[in-house]
């Protein structure tokens, strides 16, 4: 007879097999062996990377190789098909999981963070997912915890004016940072520990989001499920360092951040056509297009203006947007 195990801890790989190790290094200690079990999936890195991951592979560690690249919903999918399976290996250690942890390998967990997340899902019944604050390597806090995106929110993020986000607060996505323990929409998918019964509920991963706003999906799928009793948290006590954008190549800083990659357009796509239908999927490009004329309006008026990585977005965005609004594309 299998055993059930407490946590299942998943990270998918591709292609930073050292910055995996450190992952993997700093979660071991947060983890019971007996118990909890990490399972990497390596997105198809080539052999020279895997052969540096294979090493990882022992007690509490099961490596699992994709012969492609699955992205980050399908590479996570994986995993928790085996997961929920017990595995097809005969080594397995099989019967599930009680939680589920996701883990980007662009992390180091501080010490104590595993605990204070599983104490607060034991200590709240009604938690169904819950997150740490991530941060950067000097501690400062990043935004970990988000309300839902919708058109309404596009046009906020394009015109990035104060007085604007105040006026439509109810819709902003990126609330002030709380250093207390509290309710959020959805979690950054950087570190999120879930109980796998909500996983059993709303399903996998969608994996048509190769890479960003999968999280997002998941979430908002979790909310029109489960009833109004779910609830998702958001823990400050539990410390994560987020190296963002580290295995993916976008990052947040100006100075560093490369252009927005095809996928991350075409994910946003996708979520808006599936959340809000082809109409709102068209009103959150043309929510965007009016909040950053906005900025620019504001630009010429006052010679100020924060949105520095906007006019390269919306550029980019135009050509996108004329591909989707004029290609029919499934959702099945």
């Amino acid at each position: 007879m299998t055993k059930q195990r407490r946590i299942v801890a998943i990270i998918v790989h591709y292609r930073t097999p050292e910055m995996l190790r450190d992952a993997v290094e700093s979660l071991l200690p947060e983890l019971d062996r007996h118990m909890d079990e990490i399972v990497i999936v390596d997105n198809a890195s080539g052999e020279a990377d895997v052969a540096k991951i294979r090493s990882l592979a022992g007690e509490g560690v099961r490596v699992i190789e994709s012969s492609e690249n699955l992205g980050f919903a399908g590479g996570n999918n994986l995993a928790i098909q085996h997961v929920m399976s017990g595995g097809s290996d005969p080594a397995s250690r099989g019967g599930g999981a009680e939680y589920v942890l996701l883990l980007n390998p662009d992390t180091l967990v501080r010490r104590g963070a595993i605990s204070k997340l599983l104490t607060f899902l034991e200590d709240h019944p009604l938690a169904v997912a819950v997150g740490p604050r991530l941060e950067d390597p000097d501690g400062t806090p990043q935004q970990s915890a988000f309300g839902f995106i919708t058109p309404i929110a596009e046009f906020i993020r394009g015109a990035s004016i104060g007085p604007v986000s105040k006026l439509l607060k109810h819709y902003e996505v990126y609330g002030t940072i709380a250093d207390r323990a509290h309710r959020t929409d959805w979690l950054a998918g950087a570190c999120v520990l879930m109980r796998a019964s909500l996983i059993e509920r709303v399903g996998l991963l969608d994996d048509r989001f190769f890479m960003y706003f999968e999280e997002v999906d998941f979430f908002r799928r979790a909310a029109l499920v489960c009833d109004q009793r779910l609830e998702v948290w958001h823990e400050p006590a539990a410390h994560v360092v987020h190296l963002v954008g580290q295995s993916s190549g976008v990052v947040r800083d100006a100075k560093q951040r490369k252009r927005l990659p095809t996928y991350w357009f075409e994910s946003r796509h996708h979520y808006f056509r599936k959340h809000f239908g082809y109409l709102g999927m068209v009103a959150a490009d043309a929510c965007w297009f009016a909040g950053h004329l906005l900025n620019l309006t504001r630009k010429l008026l006052t010679g100020v203006s924060h949105a520095h990585l906007a006019h390269r977005e919306t550029r980019d965005l135009l050509c996108h947007s004329a591909r989707e609004w004029f290609i029919p594309r499934s959702l099945t």
